[in-house]
């Protein structure tokens, strides 16, 4: 079952990602892929539950983390009640995100049940997922970024050469850079709260002090002031294209260089 929970958990943080998005903007963007996640990550969360409670023998045998799980599973099962345009509501945003926490609360309790359903490699599975949905996330903002430079760089000497006719406007390209940056950022906080959750169960302290724990920090702190500074001037810059390459070289430094040997 903890592969499913994995799953669920993947599943629910895109979703709950898309929904902050689109809360931010002014016209909800793709209401029905935002809704595809939810009821995606609705029916995982089912399964899981449904499971877990198939492997209780009596009603008694029940843990917190069964209950942190059923609320969890409440809350998501009434935003996708609530239909196409109630997903994209701050109701359903400020609901998931509860329940998405709850949801990794229960996965986090359920190791104190009599029978646990979610091992330390299924946490460190989850881990892994959403690290590497974050860095392919800032990778497709890093080329947006760069389409963006050189569209920019053509119009300003009027080139309008084949690069000016086959990329995207300045308007969209800046729209899928800030959309795939608020992804990668969302997806990096999740994926650095599972492995210091990771690390106070399987080594027993919190990986703080953990020189990749601190690089990636630093990465994520880079993104979130990109976010800021773009949502603040509300039109994108040169200055903020080349701040989203330096971003990335950071990114891919700290995946390539900053070793991920643990203390």
């Amino acid at each position: 079952m903890g592969s499913w929970y994995v799953l669920s958990m993947v599943a629910y943080a895109l979703a709950l990602v898309w929904s902050g998005w689109s809360f931010a903007q002014a016209r909800p963007s793709s209401p029905r892929i935002g809704y595809g996640l939810f009821v995606a990550a609705c029916a995982l969360v089912t399964v899981v539950f449904l499971a877990r409670l198939a492997s209780l023998r009596e009603a008694a045998d029940y843990s917190r983390g069964d209950l942190a799980l059923f609320i969890a599973w409440l809350m998501i099962t009434v935003t996708v009640a609530m239909g196409r345009g109630g997903a994209s509501s701050p109701v359903a945003l400020l609901l998931n995100a509860v329940g998405f926490g709850l949801a990794l609360l229960a996965g986090g309790l359920q190791a104190q049940s009599s029978a646990p359903f979610l091992p330390a490699s299924s946490l460190l599975a989850l881990h892994v997922a959403l690290a590497v949905l974050g860095d392919t996330a800032f990778a497709f903002s890093f080329s947006f970024a760069l389409m963006h430079l050189v569209l920019e760089e053509r119009l300003r000497r009027r080139l309008f050469d084949r690069w000016y006719l086959h990329l995207p406007s300045l308007a969209t390209l800046d729209s899928l850079a800030l959309f795939a940056s608020a992804t990668g950022a969302g997806l990096l906080f999740l994926a650095m709260v599972t492995g210091l959750w990771w690390g106070d169960r399987v080594l027993h302290q919190w990986l703080l002090t953990w020189p990749k724990f601190m690089v990636t920090a630093f990465c994520l702190m880079l993104y979130v002031s990109y976010l800021v500074w773009r949502m603040r001037r509300r039109v994108a810059t040169r200055a903020m294209m080349v701040f989203q390459v330096i971003c990335f070289v950071v990114v891919l430094s700290n995946l390539l260089f900053v070793g991920g040997r643990l203390p």
